[in-house]
C-alpha cells in the first residue's frame, strides 16, 4: 500500500473507530441503566446496539470497497 492510499483510507479508519467507541458508550449505558431505580442488567441491549453498528459499518465498508474497485 503506497502513501497516497494510506492518506485516503486513514480518515475512514479513524471514523470507524470513533463510531465503534460511540456505540460502545451507548451499549454501556444501555447495560447499566444509570438512571433507573432498580436497574436490570440485560445483555441483549448492548448486543443489539453493537450489532447494529457492526451491520452499518459492514454495509458502509462494502460500499466503499465496491467504489474503490470501480474507480481502479
Amino acid at each position: 500500500m503506497n502513501d497516497n492510499t494510506r492518506k485516503k483510507w486513514l480518515p475512514l479508519g479513524v471514523l470507524a473507530v470513533v463510531l465503534v467507541a460511540w456505540a460502545g458508550m451507548f451499549a454501556t449505558g444501555a447495560y447499566l441503566q444509570l438512571g433507573a431505580d432498580a436497574p436490570k442488567h440485560d445483555l441483549r441491549k448492548p448486543l443489539i446496539i453493537m450489532g447494529c453498528m457492526a451491520a452499518f459499518l459492514g454495509v458502509w465498508g462494502v460500499a466503499l470497497w465496491k467504489r474503490s474497485r470501480r474507480n481502479n
